[in-house]
């Protein structure tokens, strides 16, 4: 249960670095790393130093600095050759800070106020208290581990367990640098511990011979004693907990069973979620797009969305595939977006315009917003079977793919767009049961209010729409002639249009 010089000035608040010494506290390079055994006090007469094992921290008194003098130094020397860790000398001792950094082998501590008899009592107290806590702690958690071990727990219940043992807040990382586990976000960033420590990383880590990487922290100043004592023990656990995890992994169509339960958002709450993108060995923080292919082959689907990221299939019916991609890292936006433009690309090129079809979700950023992605990319699978719908590769995100829908769908579910629907259109929606007027309606206005234009769109007689036209007048209550009134048409009529393809899907 080794206590660190550095680890002593944060024990202690009243100890502190003379002006000459590298000791930071909880630093642990230098001095600041050596370990504390017990304090001893230096005696008056000779021989002034007490009998000594290693690892002691010297107080010296102002009484036993007058006693001896110029020979102070030699006295330091002679303390450094029995592998004393520091000294310590009262704050306002002025021979002590006469001494000169050259003139000692051993790391010079102050005691800010008296140095009393009892400052040596005071000291030990602390190191003894502190190293109860300490095996009561370890003692404590390594019960707690070995029944997490024998209920074969995987990671996610190892991180709970040291946090509700020691107060630590532990993440692990896996060697490409993705975060397997991590605290939780602090509810106050004002609460937050702060790297003011004189450049002391606010972790502690520790490797695993797999590549990843356990870590305690960011830490108090107070928590880095307890954390270094327990760190390869948690570390010993996460090399167990995953390997579990990797057993229990879901393989073959059991894998995509569990990545179809991810996009539907039935795996519960956002911790759930992560629990489960975690059983599947995906990165619950990486990046991920939902694309949904119709009458595309698997080999098809690999070639074309690789450029994208690590693809994970969640099943697929009637000739439709659901793909999961998680992206490698952390890219930018700028990099994903041009990634989407190159697959789109690609496949408009090697396929048919009556070929196979590729929707993509928008970047989904974190496993949260997976559940989200699905519906976008179902959202554009839906425009895709539309006749008018020329793009067989369509991204959710890309404005000259879904246009203004891409707005409308936001507002999906709100009523302001139902009532908006029903003002525009009046009973053309109910009247309407073969959808005929609305579609020469659409025409019409996508052909810029031409009735030649529409009329050969549609196929018909321009008597013909000129007679659907008032017909849909009447309906509409307003001349479908006018300008003016072309911009709520189209809207209406696409929004409405939206919705039937949603309660067809449903």
């Amino acid at each position: 249960m080794d206590i660190t010089l550095g680890n002593l000035l944060v024990l202690e608040p009243a100890i502190v670095a003379a002006g000459n010494s590298d000791v930071v506290p909880n630093g642990t390079r230098g001095c600041a790393s050596r370990t504390v055994s017990w304090a001893v006090t230096a005696r008056t007469t000779a021989p002034h130093l007490p009998p000594l094992r290693g690892g002691e921290v010297l107080i010296i008194p102002i009484r036993v600095t007058r006693e001896v003098g110029q020979e102070l130094p030699a006295l330091l020397r002679e303390a450094a050759l029995r592998d004393v860790s520091a000294v310590i000398f009262a704050a306002d001792d002025p021979r002590a800070g006469e001494l000169h950094p050259k003139s000692t082998e051993i790391p010079v501590l102050q005691w800010n106020g008296e140095l009393t008899a009892d400052t040596e009592t005071v000291i030990n107290r602390l190191l003894t208290e502190c190293r109860g806590n300490l095996y009561r702690l370890g003692t404590e958690l390594e019960r707690q581990l070995a029944d997490a071990s024998a209920s074969h727990s995987g990671i996610e219940t190892l991180a709970q367990v040291v946090s509700h043992s020691s107060g630590l807040p532990l993440t692990v990382v896996d060697p490409l640098g993705r975060r397997l586990i991590s605290p939780a976000e602090t509810a106050n960033d004002a609460d937050a511990p702060v790297n003011d420590r004189g450049g002391v990383d606010p972790f502690v880590t520790r490797a695993l011979p797999s590549g990843a990487e356990v870590k305690l922290g960011p830490l108090w100043p107070v928590q880095f004693v307890l954390a270094r004592f327990l760190i390869d023990r948690i570390a010993v656990a996460a090399i167990g907990a995953l390997q579990r995890d990797d057993a229990a992994r879901p393989r073959g169509s059991r894998r995509g069973e569990a990545t179809a339960r991810l996009l539907t958002a039935n795996t519960g709450s956002a911790r759930d979620q992560r629990a489960a993108a975690l059983a599947l060995g995906l990165d619950p923080d990486a990046v991920f797009f939902v694309v949904l292919s119709r009458e595309a082959g698997e080999s098809d689907l690999t070639r074309a969305l690789s450029p994208l990221g690590t693809l994970h299939p969640a099943g697929g019916t009637n000739g439709q595939r659901t793909t999961l991609v998680a992206a490698q890292g952390r890219p930018p936006a700028e990099s994903l977006s041009s990634r989407v433009v190159e697959v789109k690309r690609r496949w408009e090129k090697d396929h048919n315009p009556d070929g196979p079809s590729l929707a993509l979700s928008a970047p989904a950023f974190g496993v949260a917003r997976i559940a989200a992605a699905a519906k976008e990319a179902e959202f554009v699978a839906s425009l895709q079977t539309q006749a008018q719908f020329a793009r067989r590769a369509a991204s959710f995100e890309s404005l000259e793919d879904v246009g203004a829908m891409r707005l409308l769908y936001q507002l999906r579910d709100s009523n302001e767009l139902r009532q908006f629907i029903a003002e525009a259109l009046g009973p053309l929606e109910t009247r309407d049961h073969r959808g005929t007027l609305r579609a020469t309606l659409r025409a019409f206005l996508e052909s810029g209010g031409s009735q030649v234009a529409a009329s050969h769109k549609l196929g018909i007689h321009r008597n013909t729409l000129a007679y659907r036209l008032r017909r849909i007048g009447e309906l509409v209550g307003r001349d479908v002639g006018d300008p003016g009134s072309w911009l709520t048409l189209h809207v209406a009529i696409r929004a409405s249009e939206m919705l039937d393809l949603a309660a067809n899907d449903g």
